[in-house]
């Protein structure tokens, strides 16, 4: 992710829907470490590479849901 004034890009690490980390050379642990990562991260903004931009609170909804393996 690049952190941009309280605010973070995050490409196609998460963003609203199903998170998708079983195509072909997926690497699910990283993907997990990944999560756990954003899941702290002090972010005001984040703008995923699909959909509309979120808050600091869904973030770490959507990390800690993909990390209990339930959708959110």
């Amino acid at each position: 992710m690049r952190p941009i004034r309280g605010g973070s890009w995050s490409g196609d690490i998460v963003y609203e829907g199903y998170l998708i980390d079983n195509l072909p050379n997926s690497d699910v642990a990283a993907y997990r470490r990944s999560m756990e990562f954003l899941a702290g991260l002090d972010v005001s903004v984040v703008h995923p590479g699909h959909g509309h931009s979120f808050d600091r609170m869904r973030l770490r909804q959507l990390a800690e849901a993909y990390l209990r393996g339930s959708a959110v």
